[in-house]
């Protein structure tokens, strides 16, 4: 009985939706709200797209310099190698390295300029895992080739400090001594070491503005880890599951370490992100509630309109609720169009865009590292605006019903 109340429901909304009304001024505000609600569902649908391009580039500038997995110490700042699994780990079938790390915060002085900087120290093979050669903009690696005190920093790094690489002046590097502290002489508190700059990468990241590579065995000395390190990084190959991977890389190194993936490393910069993306969502979400209440109005109308409609349907045994229910899947009909119309038409504007880069950033002359607005559809997002919309339609369209359960208009006798 439910089943063939409903269907009733349905079939009279959907009669009620096509069929010419007495007042043209109801189809005209039906129009204005499916309008309203597409155009509002294809800027959300392409909005978030954009977002989501945008963080997916974003994503994969940091990634670039970032390990699958960063092990490191739940407590403590660093650990002896030789106790740490690293066979273990270098067994997994679709691990393809595990390098071992050893940095920290450095003074770095170069000729009158000084910064506090990351000094990174990693292993020769480092530098060809993570084709660095694609990201020098300046110098080269011969040097690190050579297994010579060396250093490759970032641009920001070397255009602070305005380093000449045709010239033969050292990076003099200043670390607090772990073991003899003398705090009487404060030179004597810190350990000096010095390289030659080799080489400025570009990544547009922090990288750049904050890091120092130099070779593991360097850094050792300079900062007495001997034997032991900061951190390990796990590289997996292309295509391994880093979410499968993770259990086992965890039950191996047990609860002494704390293992971060890619997106945990900067953790703060991918919640920023993801919050970016929900206040914007909220914001068109809420311009599109504006577009919805247009459907109250219309509603309304058909309602005065359906009135002997209403009453016929009352005399012949309709309840109150299969009344109410058929305006409420008329409101429910008219967002459903405009969504689905809204969602195409973002989803075409979009296409568009990947395909022929319509919208450049910064007008054609400019020189922007991204030369176009770049978009990312996701499925998950096309069923999130979606469900927005049919949620907030039935909201709106239950405040008419509702206020036809209050009228009299079902004992309404001029038939």
């Amino acid at each position: 009985m439910a089943q063939k109340a409903h269907k009733t429901a349905v079939f009279l909304a959907w009669r009620y939706l096509f069929s010419k009304k007495e007042h043209n001024i109801i189809n005209v505000i039906s129009g204005i709200s499916m309008i309203g609600i597409m155009v509002s569902t294809a800027a959300l649908v392409v909005v978030l797209s954009v977002f989501n391009g945008m963080s997916d580039i974003i994503g994969s500038w940091f990634n670039a310099l970032h390990a699958d997995f960063e092990v490191t110490l739940h407590e403590g700042k660093s650990f002896p190698i030789d106790s740490f699994p690293m066979d273990q780990l270098r067994d997994i079938p679709d691990v393809k390295a595990v390098n071992e790390i050893v940095g920290d915060l450095s003074l770095a002085n170069y000729e009158d300029r000084q910064e506090l900087l990351y000094i990174k120290g990693v292993p020769d093979n480092y530098l060809r895992e993570y084709h660095f050669e694609n990201m020098l903009i300046d110098g080269d690696t011969a040097l690190w080739k050579m297994r010579q005190p060396c250093a490759i920093m970032g641009s920001g790094v070397a255009g602070r400090l305005q380093v000449n690489l045709l010239s033969y002046d050292l990076l003099k590097l200043y670390y607090p001594k772990r073991t003899k502290k003398n705090f009487a002489n404060a030179a004597d508190a810190f350990n000096t070491h010095y390289l030659m700059p080799s080489g400025v990468i570009c990544t547009n990241t922090d990288y750049d503005e904050n890091y120092i590579f130099c070779p593991i065995a360097f850094v050792r000395e300079l900062m007495h880890y001997e034997g032991e390190v900061t951190s390990v990084e796990i590289q997996l190959k292309e295509g391994a599951n880093a979410a499968k991977l993770r259990p086992k890389i965890e039950n191996i190194l047990g609860e002494k370490y704390c293992v971060r993936d890619k997106y945990e490393q900067e953790e703060s910069l991918y919640r920023t992100m993801k919050s970016e993306k929900f206040v914007i969502y909220l914001i068109l979400a809420f311009i599109l509630i504006l577009a919805a209440f247009n459907i109250i109005g219309a509603l309304g109308m058909l309602i005065l309109e359906k009135k002997t409609d209403t009453a016929v349907l009352f005399s012949m045994g309709a309840s109150k609720s299969l009344i109410q229910r058929v305006f409420v899947y008329e409101g429910l009909m008219v967002s459903a169009l405009g969504g689905v119309a809204g969602t195409i038409l973002g989803a075409v504007i979009c296409l568009l865009q990947q395909t022929f880069h319509i919208v450049k950033l910064g007008g054609g002359g400019s020189h922007y590292i991204i030369p176009y607005y770049p978009v990312q559809m996701r499925f998950s997002d096309l069923l999130i605006v979606l469900a927005t919309i049919l949620i907030i339609s039935f909201l709106t369209s239950l405040i008419p019903a509702y206020n036809l359960k209050k009228s009299n208009l079902y004992r309404n006798t001029a038939l």
